[in-house]
């Protein structure tokens, strides 16, 4: 057994004696405010996150309708056009007297420029 002047005992007495018990507890209070803090800083950061990614998964959803949507318009623009040039082309045969002529389209409305059909997807006419 040690005798009561160890010097171990000795030097943790003298160590102790140099902390200030206030100044502990006020870095304790402190680390605990610290502590409060960040547990609710760390608490809004996972509902953002949760609410981000539930408004993430909403606007894919939203976003891959959209884009089905513009190609399956596309595809009907296609179409459409497909069949005003076979239209056109049958009426050119059945009736080569009224396409002689040629009558120009920027005649009609000269200020307003005639888009092609591969065109107006790319000059943004059908942005919404």
């Amino acid at each position: 057994m040690d005798p009561p002047d160890s010097a171990s005992r000795v030097f943790c007495s003298r160590i102790l004696s140099m902390v200030n018990t206030d100044d502990v507890n006020a870095i304790i209070l402190a680390q605990k405010n610290m502590l409060d803090r960040f547990e609710k800083t760390n608490e809004m950061l996972l509902n953002f996150n949760n609410l981000s990614s539930a408004r993430l998964q909403q606007m894919s959803e939203r976003f891959l309708h959209h884009t089905r949507t513009l190609v399956e318009m596309k595809r009907d623009l296609d179409s459409i056009f497909r069949r005003i040039r076979t239209l056109k082309g049958k009426l050119a045969r059945q009736h080569p007297e009224a396409f002689s002529r040629k009558c120009h389209p920027g005649l009609l409305h000269p200020q307003m420029p005639v888009p092609s059909p591969q065109g107006w997807l790319l000059e943004g006419h059908l942005r919404g």
